[in-house]
């Protein structure tokens, strides 16, 4: 048995709120099951009840109730249930994902499913569902690759990008020192877990997330599933409250492949630059400080942050962006937007995504990450700037030597020395 309800495996959790999520949970996915089958049922009749199409509808529902199916499964986990139950629904929402269109699932979303399906050992042809969904969405990001790698289905590429390079670069890492040192990687994966995972997420506002009463935890799906394949000593990991220890130990039968990196990795192509529109027509002073690659992203969000309400908006970036990660609500977006006007913070949000911006913790020291920074300006001379949003966080980037920038909305920007 795996650990009973009356052994909480995070400990920041509220028990009865966490339960209480639960059952609103399963509640929303009843009501989206229920709405999915009407939908698909006017679809089939040509009845048009809402002024949004039933299909971009329908695609919308159930990305939803993939997010329902993932925050029930971490509140779960955090409480101590038994794994076994985790697996219930699982298979569900990999036909939701099968049924998403052209809506995006979010990064984060797509990683853990993939993870968990390694550390379930769900079937291999649910492997490859997952994988034809990776292929939908156009995710190109070496952990899901490498997950799909070795679950032995036919996937045959690695990729060398990162969707989100902080903190994930690391487990390229922890894979490469194992195929030489399983004791060395395994220090690696300890040291990742304690001091650089949870850390790599600031942008999405995790830090202070426990203390909001509905927090239900984050976890590392992914690390555990890493670990797994490689068969790392990870015991050091039990009481860390972001590492599923339970979930890595959980079943011992999959055929896992523990492959040498150089024979998957691919070759990227780069982005042409002439590929890329050139111009932020809604705020040309943002051209000397936001390289060309990004200018029709960052134009086309100012229009939509001008012209969409609150709810509009968020509801349009919440998936392609993660708002969720970052305001968990709507509501607390709304709230906050209203009183500050967050398109600045939106715009740096957006870019550290992108690793234009580096974010560090207001603990973190400049000099241990500077060489990190990326320079896009080609053969410009640059220098480092600082966005300061208001919070506990760092955002520096590299710019030309000749911006001079005071700010960018309500978001005001410094030269560092």
């Amino acid at each position: 048995m795996w650990g009973g309800a009356e052994i909480m495996r995070n400990h920041l959790c509220m028990e009865e709120k966490c339960r209480q999520g639960i059952k609103y949970k399963d509640l929303f996915i009843g009501k989206n099951r229920e709405k999915i089958k009407g939908l698909e049922e006017d679809i089939k009749n040509g009845v048009q009840r809402q002024p949004n199409d039933n299909k971009s509808i329908l695609e919308l529902v159930h990305v939803n109730t993939v997010s329902y199916y993932l925050e029930k499964i971490r509140a779960k986990y955090s409480l101590g249930d038994q794994v076994s139950t985790i697996e219930e629904g699982f298979e569900d929402a990999i036909s939701d994902l099968e049924n998403v269109g052209e809506k995006k699932v979010g990064y984060i979303k797509l990683l853990w499913m993939v993870a968990l399906g390694v550390l379930l050992e769900t079937d291999k042809q649910n492997m490859k569902r997952l994988a034809k969904i990776v292929e939908n969405q156009n995710m190109n990001d070496f952990v899901i690759d490498y997950l799909l790698c070795a679950s032995d289905i036919g996937w045959t590429k690695i990729s060398h990008a990162f969707y989100k390079e902080v903190p994930y670069n690391k487990t390229k890492e922890i894979i490469q020192l194992a195929q030489t040192d399983k004791k060395e990687a395994s220090d690696r994966l300890h040291t990742y877990m304690e001091k650089e995972w949870f850390q790599g997420h600031y942008d999405y506002e995790w830090r202070n997330a426990h203390k909001e009463p509905g927090y239900i935890g984050f976890w590392s799906f992914e690390t555990a599933a890493i670990a797994k394949i490689l068969e790392l000593d990870d015991k050091g990991l039990k009481d860390n409250i972001h590492y599923p220890y339970d979930l890595a130990h959980y079943k011992n039968n999959m055929k896992l492949i523990d492959i040498p990196l150089s024979q998957y990795l691919k070759k990227t192509v780069e982005e042409e630059p002439e590929d890329w529109i050139e111009g932020i027509d809604n705020n040309p002073t943002l051209e000397k400080i936001i390289p060309v690659k990004w200018h029709s992203f960052v134009n086309e969000l100012i229009s939509d942050y001008q012209a969409l309400s609150d709810d509009q908006f968020y509801d349009t970036y919440k998936e392609p962006m993660e708002l969720e990660q970052i305001w968990f609500y709507k509501d607390e977006f709304k709230e906050e937007n209203a009183a500050n006007n967050l398109l600045g913070t939106i715009i740096v949000f957006a870019l550290t995504q992108r690793d234009y911006i580096l974010q560090l913790d207001y603990k973190d020291d400049l000099e241990d990450y500077i060489h990190t920074i990326k320079d896009f300006w080609q053969e410009s001379e640059t220098k480092l700037i600082e966005f300061d949003i208001g919070d506990d966080q760092h955002y520096y980037a590299q710019v030309p030597i000749d911006a001079n920038v005071e700010n960018t909305y309500e978001v005001m920007i410094k030269n560092v020395k």
